[in-house]
């Protein structure tokens, strides 16, 4: 196992992972897509953008070369949006014969609704690249700040997943496997749309009933979509599905949260995500689960109202007072 390891992405969870990896010992290459931030990085060892008031150890070496990054080590962590991730890793996959990818990012690509690995898969044709993914209830601050956070890394080869578990593990950084790629890569994503209702009720203060139903039928949400991709129904029961979806739901780090907050305060969707330097990857991804639930024909009553309110301009209490008239039913999973 090589003591280097490259990070490609300098947001939140990309340098607060580089640094948790610089405390295990591992020389870390860490990619800056801004220029500006990345010279910032190399004075003041700060990520005075996306991560602030944390140091930024010496051993992590800070680039903005993308080519340098990923000849730095055959260990490659990428850590970008959604929305950029088939960018980046075109801009990559020349050199990714031979390298090991685990891959950090939470959502589904917006345009053709695809997850992470199949976008890389998809990309890296017949090369000899090891995918995994890794996903759990974790903040990148709190992670930086070294509390005990415990994840799943997943991929269809049990040797890919075992290898970044020995990784990345330790005593506050726990790390489990599963060989349900599709499950763990779904949970990580649906839980940042989910989020976003949680946070409107939260703005809206309507109360812990109501969060909690709420939450409950959201997980029941993410099963049945789950099913229909071809996920594992209890591995949402897991660290990346209702793990995740309790972080960042209620957390107060959470951005998804936040967002649906704003919202329930009256903002306009995407005059907040145009002012907003953090990404709200459950904004990006909503769309995409939404187009995909109704071309495999599944019932997410809340991801449509969701939709609805970010991308249709529902007023949100009119969105709540239609999804608690549904029709009565028996509760299911």
């Amino acid at each position: 196992m090589s003591e280097r390891v490259s990070v490609i992405g300098g947001g939140a969870w990309g340098t607060a992972f580089s640094i948790y990896l610089a405390k295990m010992g591992r020389d870390v290459c860490l990619w800056i897509y801004e220029k500006e931030l990345c010279e910032i990085i190399s004075t003041r060892r700060e990520n005075t953008y996306y991560l602030p008031g944390f140091f930024i150890p010496h051993s992590i070496e800070v680039t903005n070369e993308l080519s340098f990054a990923v000849e730095y080590s055959d260990d490659i962590l990428i850590s970008v949006p959604s929305y950029a991730f088939r960018s980046v890793f075109s801009a990559i996959t020349e050199d990714l014969d031979g390298k090991k990818i685990l891959i950090l990012t939470k959502g589904l690509e917006p345009e053709t609704c695809k997850r992470m690995s199949e976008v890389a898969t998809e990309l890296l044709g017949k090369k000899k690249t090891q995918i995994a993914v890794l996903s759990g209830p974790s903040f990148a601050k709190e992670v930086a700040q070294g509390f005990f956070t415990s994840v799943v890394v997943a991929s269809h080869d049990r040797g890919s997943a075992e290898y970044f578990q020995n990784l990345t593990h330790s005593d506050i950084f726990r790390v489990y496997i599963s060989d349900d790629l599709i499950g763990v890569e779904l949970g990580g994503a649906l839980k940042n749309v989910m989020a976003i209702g949680a946070g409107m009720i939260q703005g809206l203060e309507l109360g812990t009933n109501t969060l909690c139903a709420y939450l409950t039928r959201a997980l029941a949400e993410m099963k049945r979509f789950g099913r229909a991709m071809g996920a594992r129904e209890m591995t949402f029961m897991g660290l990346s599905g209702v793990g995740d979806l309790i972080l960042t739901s209620f957390g107060p780090l959470s951005r998804n949260r936040w967002f649906g907050i704003q919202i329930a305060k009256g903002g306009k969707p995407k005059e907040i995500i145009e002012s907003e330097k953090r990404v709200i990857e459950g904004y990006h991804t909503l769309s995409a689960v939404y187009k995909l639930s109704r071309s495999l024909n599944v019932e997410m009553p809340i991801v449509t109202e969701l939709y609805r309110i970010v991308y249709e301009g529902k007023d949100v209490l009119s969105s709540i007072r239609d999804i608690t008239q549904r029709k009565k039913r028996e509760e299911e999973g």
